[in-house]
This record gives C-alpha cells, sequence and structure tokens, in this order.
C-alpha cells in the first residue's frame, strides 16, 4: 500500500487508546475500562506528576458498586497508566494511588470513582528523617545520598554526575523534600521517569523527540502553537559570601549560563548594547560553602537563560508517541525565529471518548533555527571581584 493509499485508509490512524495496570501483579481494569470517563495526567520538570483517572461507577445486582467495590483501587497500590497506539505502548505515568473519592448523588447514574495518583516520588514523602550524612572529613556525595535513599524502592539512578561533596549535610525532613533542597545546590533537575530517578543538569544532548508539525499538510500533529518571547529576566548572576575571618574580603563573583544554545542565537543578545546590564544576586544561604553558592547561582542563571516559552496542543494519534519532559523535541512549521530545537518543560495529558492530547510548555534559551547545539551562551564565570560593589 502506498503512502497516500494509507493516509486514505481509515484505519491506518487509528485513535490511541489507554492502558490502565493496578498493583503488584499489574492487573488490566478489563470491563471497568469502559467505564472510565477521562484520563488527565500531568507531568512537570519541577513538580511531582500527578494522574486523575474518573470512571463512571455503576451499581450491580448484588448491590456492590463495579468500581469502588472492586477490589482493585486501594491507597498505595501502584499504578501505571500507558498509551496504546496500537503498534506500540508508551508509559505516560508510573507511581501510586494518593486517594480515592466515590461520589453518590441522588442520580444513581451519575456516581463516580475519583482515583488521584502521585509519581513515584510520593513514596520518598512518607519518612520524616533526621540524620547527618557524611562528616567534614569524610564528605558523601549527593548522588550516593540519592542512591541510598532510593535503595528501599524498586528505583534506580540514571546515570549522572555526583554533585556537592564539600561538607557534611543534616537532613530534617522527608527524603524527596531533602533531595530537592539538593538539587537546587547544584543547579539540577531531580526528574522520575518511570523507575529511573534523574538527578543533573538540564539534558540537553542526544536526539530530539518526534518532530512537532505544524502547519504540514497531512503530517500535521500540532493543533496550536504560541510563542512568550521575554525580556524581563537577567542575563547573569552575582553571588555574595560574607568573610569567613575577621579581615577577609567578601567574596563576589558574577557567573552566567553554562549550558548549550539550543538556537541560532542567545536569548542575551538582544538588549545586550542598551547600556544597563542585566544582573540578578543571591546570597550565600546558611554554612553554604562557596562552591554550593557558585553551583545555584549557574543553575538560577541557566533558569532565566530559557526565557522563550512555548505552548501547544498535541493530537496523540498523529504524533504517535508520549512527548517526554526533561528532553529535546523539534518544532517545524512555525518559522525561522520560533521552529528548531526546545527543551520539554511539561505535558498535560488528557484521555476521553474524543481521544487523546497532550498539552504541552516549551522552553528555550534562544532564537532562531540551528543545525547543532551551540557553545553556552556566556562565559560560566564572568568575572571575580574582591570587594564589594
Amino acid at each position: 500500500m502506498g503512502l497516500l493509499d494509507q493516509l486514505l485508509d481509515p484505519g491506518f490512524r487509528q485513535a490511541a487508546s489507554v492502558l490502565v495496570e493496578v498493583g503488584q501483579s499489574k492487573s488490566e481494569l478489563g470491563d471497568l475500562a469502559m467505564l472510565i470517563s477521562e484520563i488527565e495526567v500531568q507531568v512537570g520538570r519541577v513538580e511531582a506528576a500527578s494522574a486523575t483517572i474518573t470512571i463512571d461507577d455503576r451499581r450491580d445486582t448484588d448491590g456492590t458498586w463495579m468500581a469502588s467495590d472492586s477490589g482493585l483501587f486501594a491507597r498505595w497500590e501502584p499504578i501505571v497508566i500507558s498509551a496504546d497506539f496500537q503498534t506500540h505502548i508508551e508509559e505516560v505515568f508510573r507511581g501510586y494511588i494518593t486517594e480515592l473519592k466515590p461520589t453518590f448523588p441522588q442520580n444513581g447514574g451519575e456516581a463516580k470513582l475519583v482515583v488521584t495518583c502521585q509519581d513515584s516520588s510520593v513514596a520518598l514523602s512518607r519518612e520524616h528523617m533526621r540524620r547527618v550524612w557524611g562528616d567534614e572529613d569524610t564528605p558523601i556525595s549527593d548522588r550516593d545520598i540519592l542512591i541510598e535513599l532510593l535503595s528501599p524502592l524498586p528505583l534506580s539512578a540514571s546515570s549522572g554526575p555526583d554533585g556537592q561533596s564539600s561538607r557534611a549535610l543534616s537532613q530534617d525532613g522527608t527524603p524527596i523534600v531533602f533531595l530537592k533542597e539538593r538539587a537546587k545546590a547544584n543547579g539540577f533537575e531531580l526528574i522520575f521517569n518511570g523507575e529511573n530517578v534523574y538527578f543533573g543538569p538540564m539534558q540537553l544532548e542526544g536526539e530530539p523527540q518526534s518532530t512537532i508539525m505544524v502547519y504540514a499538510g497531512s503530517a500535521t500533529n500540532c493543533l496550536n502553537f504560541s510563542v512568550t518571547d521575554d525580556a524581563q529576566k537577567a542575563d547573569s548572576v552575582v553571588y555574595e559570601l560574607a568573610p569567613r575571618e575577621e579581615g577577609d574580603e567578601p567574596v563576589v563573583n558574577e557567573v552566567g549560563p553554562d549550558l548549550p544554545l539550543l538556537a541560532a542565537e542567545p536569548a542575551a543578545a538582544e538588549g545586550s548594547g542598551l547600556g544597563t546590564p542585566s544582573v540578578a544576586r543571591i546570597k550565600g544561604e546558611g554554612d553554604e560553602t562557596e562552591e554550593e553558592v557558585a553551583a545555584r547561582a549557574v543553575g538560577v542563571a541557566n533558569e532565566n537563560s530559557f526565557r522563550v516559552k512555548a505552548s501547544g496542543e498535541l493530537d496523540g494519534a498523529l504524533y504517535g508517541h508520549v512527548l517526554r519532559v526533561g528532553k529535546l523535541v523539534k518544532v517545524d512549521g512555525v518559522g525561522t525565529r520560533n521552529g528548531g530545537i526546545y527543551y520539554v518543560d511539561s505535558v498535560a495529558h488528557k484521555f476521553t471518548q474524543d481521544g487523546y492530547r497532550q498539552n504541552f510548555q516549551l522552553i528555550r534559551n534562544g532564537v532562531g533555527e540551528t543545525d547543532a547545539l551551540g557553545t553556552p551562551p556566556l562565559s560560566n564565570v564572568i568575572s571575580a571581584i574582591s570587594s564589594l560593589f
């Protein structure tokens, strides 16, 4: 069958369906799947992924309710939600059931069971821990801390850098709160993806995901696309540390983003000749070392450099894949300034009787299409200043 015949064939582009598996045995829902009216999954780089499953519950002849009394749904049951594209299946969400909300209105035909879920990071929010990691003589790396905290769970740390290991660290909170603090201290991302946990800088290497196609005729998979190009973010960050001992000079350094460009021109290029610098300032917190403050400052500079934001909606069946957060994707059909490589910031997946939609947020640190990733938009360390301004 030729391409034209395939495009005209009504069975060629079949609607993507959803697969829900619950419990340690990954039981499918069977006939209950027909009662699902909507599934929404929110995935982002910063916040934990969450899912909501809405089921139109029905009362059986023996007085039990098909969904609520099925025995499938209970707090802390593992759950996996996947998109079935007929030719292949891709996971959308993995985590645990955290809330059950059955409702029984006067009209029994409107009864529902709403199942709320959170990604696997919620398993690291159960125990408030007080612990000191390492000591001044033998500090432990952030990556080793991550591996130990993940060890009781069916999760593994993806390959990545070790992070900081410059001092003893006091934990007084849940593991997930502590790990987020350590990610911030390093300028890292903490992303739970399936059974893997990524702890490291933004992932700007590797092949982009399948292209988002806008105004591409029969190849179009994006229903709408818009861009916000923000000027109100600092180009560099100055960090300050008070003198450690009497007579010492305070440390004042200025740093810029150190990540590769995803575009032809850096965002900081526009406005660089205005005459007034675009600078933010942070200070050291508590007993942070200079290494930690510098890493945090670079992390702020990196986030600020991604000032070009795009949003849109994908037809899941036409796109044929699950758009992954924390990965690259190419956008085609929106011109030379706004087209090219972006970083996926968040995706809202929605399965309904009308099909599968993915509403996305993308970010980029410049404008203009480029064939290859560029060099960092600014030198990592712009200047070192020995005294206060």
